[in-house]
Order: C-alpha cells, then sequence, then structure tokens
C-alpha cells in the first residue's frame, strides 16, 4: 500500500521534481529524461512521482511554467523598483533580466528546440489551462510599463525573443558577449519604443 505524503512531504517532493527536470532540460533534454531518473532525481519512487504528474510532460510544463514565473516576475520588479529611470532604461534593464534568469538555468537550448515538442505531446487543455507564452508574457511587460511602441506588438514581441535566443551562442561569441548583447537590447529599444 502506498504511503501517504504529509503536505510538507508533498511540497518539498513537487519542488525536488521540478529541480530534477530543471536539471536535466538544462543538460539531457527533456526528450532523453526518463520518469525513473526524475523519480530517484526527487528521492522517490516511480510510483510516487504518478502520484504529482501524470507524466514526464507534465513535469516539463510545470517546470517552464516555474521558470517563466521567475524570469518575467524579476522583469517586473525591475520596471516597478526603478520608475526614476527613464522608461528606455528600464525596459533595457528589464529585458536584461529576464536574459540573465533565463542564462543561468540554460533553458534557452530547451525553449528552443524541445518547447514546441513538449507542447505537441500535451493535451490541448493542459496547454491552455497552464502555459504562458514568451510573446504572452513579453506583451504583459510592455502594457504593465506603459510603453508606447513605433511598431507592432507582434514585432516587439519578436524582438525580444530573438535577442533571448543570441544567449544561447555566448561561447561563439566569446569575451565581448555581454557588450554586444547590451548594444542588441539598447537599439531595439531605441526602435521600438516611441
Amino acid at each position: 500500500m502506498a504511503t501517504a505524503f504529509s503536505p510538507q512531504e508533498r511540497e518539498r517532493i513537487r519542488d525536488s521534481l521540478l529541480d530534477a527536470a530543471l536539471k536535466s532540460a538544462a543538460s539531457l533534454g527533456m526528450r532523453h529524461a526518463t520518469v525513473d531518473e526524475l523519480a530517484r532525481e526527487a528521492g522517490i519512487s516511480k510510483g510516487a512521482f504518478y502520484r504529482f504528474y501524470p507524466s514526464k510532460e507534465h513535469l516539463f510544463l510545470s517546470m517552464l511554467e516555474r521558470t517563466h514565473e521567475e524570469m518575467y516576475g524579476s522583469a517586473e520588479r525591475v520596471l516597478a523598483e526603478r520608475t526614476d529611470l527613464p522608461l528606455r532604461e528600464r525596459t533595457m534593464r528589464a529585458i536584461l533580466e529576464v536574459f540573465r534568469v533565463a542564462e543561468t538555468y540554460n533553458l534557452i537550448p530547451f525553449i528552443r528546440e524541445e518547447v514546441p515538442l513538449l507542447l505537441r505531446r500535451l493535451p490541448d487543455e493542459v496547454v491552455n489551462a497552464h502555459y504562458v507564452t514568451d510573446d504572452e508574457r513579453i506583451k504583459r511587460l510592455i502594457l504593465k510599463a506603459g510603453a508606447r511602441l513605433t511598431t507592432s506588438m507582434e514585432t516587439a514581441c519578436i524582438t525580444v525573443r530573438m535577442l533571448m535566443m543570441s544567449i544561447s551562442f555566448r561561447q561563439d561569441v566569446g569575451a565581448g558577449f555581454e557588450e554586444a548583447l547590451r548594444l542588441m537590447v539598447e537599439g531595439a529599444c531605441d526602435r521600438v519604443l516611441a
């Protein structure tokens, strides 16, 4: 008979599973991760895993949402806390903050290569209920900042996503990456913000 977990144990195990998925996303990727490995990493059995998530895809979606919340939440804090700065400067800092958090977790390859597969493997009702796209999150940031755009919202969102994808080229670019990224973000803000 399965042992019941206390609410504290459930929270700890759920956090451990999310951490295991994050670690796997950054190294193996979702395709190569197994439920056995994820459960072992969290210190539970494979059977217990299914008491938390119906599939590894559900776990990876939860991990992605938690990470998105952190990425875009930190950008919102920059926008809200630095009202002493001009909107252009706050926006640049917010965008760079999203990139900093994304890079901390090394998730850009996962987002680019595996999220489309993840979303295809999950039922539409799960995706619609639990997944907020990067475009929607970027749009919310722009609206929350009260920014006026010189281009369409769609183009502004695409611009930020393209800049984010450039993080995956850090190793290829080398030492000048930080400065080049900052220049690209500055240029985008100059062109996109009215």
